[in-house]
C-alpha cells in the first residue's frame, strides 16, 4: 500500500464511501424507456418527473379452526406489477407518439427501467397502457400521466444481467461486438475472431469471470490481448472480450463460449 493511502480521507473519519448513503440511488437518475415497434431502438420517455414501480401479490386466507391464537393466516397468491409515470408533455416527441399509438391500438409495449447514471438496466417487462390522461391548466405547463400494467413477469435485471445492456439513443453505453472461438494450434488454446475490428487507438482486453463490463468501466486490470494471439482456455468456458480506449475504459464488449484444441 502506498504510504499516502494510509491517510486517505482522514482514515474514513467522515467520508464513509462504504456507507449506505454513498450507495443510495437518486430518483432523478431512474428513467422509464420503451422500445419502438420493431425493437431496434430504445427511447427514454420525454419530460419525465415522477416514476412509481408498483409490485403486489394477492393474499389467500388459509385460516382454519385449529389456527393458533385466533390470528388469521395467509399465503401469497398471484403477483402483478404496474408502473405510474408522469411529467411534462412534449408535443410531437417520438416517445409519446409511440405511447399514443400503442394506447389507441391496444398494443403492448416493451418497457425498461434504467439507471441513467450507472448506465445499467434495473427492470424490464411487457405492459399495456391502461391510463394516459393529459392535463393543460391555464397557469402551468401541459403534463401527462400514464399507467402501464404488466403482462407476465417484471424481470429484475440486476439479478438477471444482460450481456448487452441497451441504453436509450443519445446515452453513452457499451456497444456490442461479435466473436467466434475456434480450436487453436496448441492443445488447450483457442483462437478468437472479433467483428468489427477495433478502432484505431483502442486495445483489446479479456476476462474469464463472466462479468460483463459497463460503459466507461476501468478495465486496466483485465488481461491484454492483441486480437490475434491464441488464448489458453477450456472448451465451454465463457470469455468476455472487451474493446477499450487508450485509457483502458470499456467501449465495446461481447461474450464468447470457448472451443479449445483437445
Amino acid at each position: 500500500m502506498n504510504k499516502l493511502q494510509l491517510f486517505a480521507y482522514d482514515n474514513n473519519a467522515y467520508c464513509g464511501f462504504s456507507g449506505s448513503s454513498a450507495r443510495a440511488v437518486a430518483g432523478k437518475d431512474i428513467l422509464m424507456a420503451i422500445y419502438n415497434e420493431d425493437g431496434s431502438k430504445l427511447i427514454a420517455v420525454s419530460g419525465q418527473q415522477g416514476l412509481t414501480i408498483n409490485r403486489s401479490a394477492d393474499s389467500i386466507e388459509i385460516t382454519s379452526k385449529d389456527t393458533q391464537g385466533g390470528w388469521k393466516s395467509k399465503i401469497a397468491g398471484m403477483k402483478e406489477w404496474s408502473i405510474d409515470n408522469s411529467g411534462i408533455y412534449v408535443v410531437g416527441d417520438e416517445s409519446h407518439s409511440l405511447l399514443s399509438q400503442a394506447f389507441e391500438n391496444s398494443d403492448p409495449v416493451c418497457v425498461k427501467i434504467i439507471n441513467g447514471k450507472t448506465k445499467k438496466g434495473m427492470f424490464g417487462g411487457l405492459a399495456v397502457i391502461t391510463d394516459y390522461p393529459l392535463e393543460a391548466p391555464f397557469d402551468d405547463s401541459m403534463t401527462y400521466s400514464i399507467t402501464l400494467e404488466g403482462m407476465g413477469a417484471l424481470v429484475d435485471l440486476s439479478k438477471n444481467p444482460l450481456d448487452i445492456d441497451t441504453m436509450p439513443e443519445g446515452t453513452d453505453s457499451i456497444k456490442p461486438l461479435t466473436a467466434v472461438s475456434v480450436a487453436g494450434q496448441t492443445v488447450g488454446n483457442t483462437l478468437i475472431y472479433v467483428n468489427p475490428v477495433k478502432e484505431d487507438g483502442n486495445v483489446y482486453k479479456y476476462r474469464s469471470d463472466g462479468e460483463f463490463p459497463a460503459y466507461d468501466e476501468d478495465c486496466s486490470a483485465d488481461t491484454q490481448w492483441n486480437g490475434t494471439e491464441e488464448i489458453t482456455a477450456a472448451t465451454g468456458q465463457k470469455l468476455i472480450i472487451i474493446e477499450c480506449d487508450a485509457n483502458g475504459k470499456a467501449r465495446k464488449a461481447c461474450a464468447v463460449t470457448v472451443t479449445a484444441k483437445n
